[in-house]
């Protein structure tokens, strides 16, 4: 963390009794949502309070208040914006990786790896396996596809993703938004990228897969058995073992209607009512994959609704390779213009995050396609 900060910022910690540890943790504490203690009045305090205690620092760095000009503000993050974003940069790398890893989804799929939390970039393959690989740009997905050997190191290579902030941070300067939802909303822009680069990994791998574990059509009552021996035979494939059937809420729904509910137990009955999904199917474990709109304009969700994963569960061989380089940065974007990112002055400032992902395909998974 930056401690060299400038006599005006100092005066700021000062007026403020803290310093730059402490809002840091004050800053973390309120993003996700823990208890917080103020050690100045030596008591718990509110979600309230603290967000408007983290507000007026804010403030005071930037020099503006919640009547501020846009002229203002985007003069004010000109001149002391870099100091701010030091201090809250901690937060945001912190949100970025609970945001995301935090879901059954995730645990169930992904080898998840933090460099800047000391972990090696690379992975080991017991067996031989097919390495698929997505580099995600904005407008284009690369996909690298190599057979490994077995007992091979693999490294996952990385590449820049960014987020903008703009309207984000405009949006909390002029209390629109307070600090945490402010941070959440920027760790969900990312979790949407990092879902989408998961995915593109599914979609890549699922071409490559054998005949025996693919099926697509409705499902209904001439179909299940045909669904049954997919699934069957996924778990046949990794010499028994337990198979986890994914899928967003819509594709999950599907299955309720060949589940006998009848003969079910009381909490499948439940869960049906509750949320429309058995939770079990005919001894398969039901792990629901949240999906988003990629963006505003609500036409395009991150995952396919029509795409049902069945997935063995084997310890230590989860098939996607995730690296995360941490140490999120946050910058200002110099090129202006539309084609740059900026629609106006106060979209220009960004996240900036380094990530990569891959699939090491040596277990086989099975996959289901909906009408």
């Amino acid at each position: 963390m930056r401690t060299d900060f400038s006599q005006r910022v100092l005066a700021v910690f000062a007026n403020h009794q803290t310093n730059a540890e402490q809002m840091s943790q004050l800053m973390k504490d309120v993003a996700l949502g823990h208890t917080i203690y103020d050690d100045v009045t030596k008591r718990e305090i509110s979600k309230a309070e603290a967000n408007e205690k983290i507000y007026a620092f804010s403030c005071e760095v930037l020099g503006v208040n919640k009547n501020s000009t846009k002229k203002e503000i985007r003069r004010a993050l000109r001149d002391n914006g870099q100091e701010w974003f030091d201090i809250i940069e901690d937060t945001v790398d912190l949100a970025i990786s609970t945001g995301f890893g935090d879901s059954p989804w995730f645990e169930a799929l992904v080898e998840y790896k933090n460099i800047n939390y000391g972990d090696r970039q690379d992975f080991y393959s017991e067996e031989e396996a097919v390495l698929a690989v997505a580099k995600i740009g904005e407008s284009h997905h690369d996909h690298i596809l190599q057979r490994i050997g077995a007992g091979q190191t693999i490294s996952i290579p990385t590449a820049r993703y960014d987020v903008k902030i703009g309207a984000d941070i405009n949006k909390f300067i002029v209390n629109q938004v307070d600090w945490a939802k402010m941070i959440q909303a920027i760790s969900n822009t990312y979790a949407k990228k990092i879902q989408a680069l998961v995915y593109a990994e599914l979609t890549n791998v699922s071409a490559s897969l054998p005949a025996a574990v693919v099926g697509s059509g409705a499902l209904n009552n001439s179909s299940k058995d045909t669904f049954n021996e997919k699934i069957d035979n996924v778990s046949d494939a990794n010499d028994g073992a337990e198979v986890i059937i994914m899928g967003t809420k819509p594709a999950l729904r599907k299955i309720t209607g060949i589940a006998d509910v009848d003969w079910g137990s009381a909490n499948q009955k439940d869960n049906v009512a509750e949320t429309g999904i058995i939770g079990i199917y005919e001894g398969y474990r039901l792990v629901l994959i949240p999906n988003r709109f990629e963006d505003k304009t609500l036409t395009t969700k991150v995952m396919s609704d029509k795409k049902l994963y069945f997935m063995p569960v084997i310890d230590g061989n989860k098939p996607i390779k995730f690296v995360d380089e941490g140490d999120t940065e946050i910058t200002s974007v110099e090129s202006k213009g539309e084609a740059n990112g900026r629609l106006d002055d106060l979209m220009s400032y960004e996240v900036q995050r380094r990530m990569g992902a891959g699939v090491v395909l040596g277990r086989i998974m099975g996959e289901w396609t909906l009408p």
